[in-house]
Formats: C-alpha cells, sequence, structure tokens
C-alpha cells in the first residue's frame, strides 16, 4: 500500500480504519491510536489587531484641455 505523508487528521484517521479492517488491528490499540489522532492542542493566543477601515478615495477626473485659436 502506498505510504500517506499527510499529517492531516482525516487521512491519519482514515489510515487508521485501514489498519482496523485489512491489518487486523485489535479494538484496544485501535482506540489508542484514536485517542492519540483526535487529541487537539489549543493554539497560542495572538492578540487582536484592530485596523483602520481603508481609506477610499474618489477616482482623478481627467480633464480635458482645449486648444484655443489665436
Amino acid at each position: 500500500m502506498f505510504v500517506v505523508k499527510s499529517m492531516d487528521v482525516n487521512s491519519n484517521l482514515l489510515r487508521l480504519k485501514l489498519d482496523l479492517v485489512y491489518r487486523n488491528l485489535s479494538m484496544d490499540e485501535g482506540q489508542t491510536k484514536f485517542a492519540e489522532l483526535t487529541q487537539t492542542l489549543t493554539p497560542p493566543e495572538q492578540p487582536k489587531v484592530t485596523e483602520a477601515p481603508p481609506v477610499v478615495s474618489k477616482p482623478k477626473r481627467k480633464a480635458v484641455k482645449t486648444i484655443v485659436a489665436k
């Protein structure tokens, strides 16, 4: 079978499911691996950045210069 190199939780759960079905992994080992895979760490709090609303300027109108005959 091919090697899954992704660290995505869903792919790891799929691999665990396939191991349970095709490689005769016991339920106890499967439950411990499932507990390890579904553990989540809380991400560190990031300071809130308040952004000023973007300044919207009106588009400049082009002035049409006329040639005045003398």
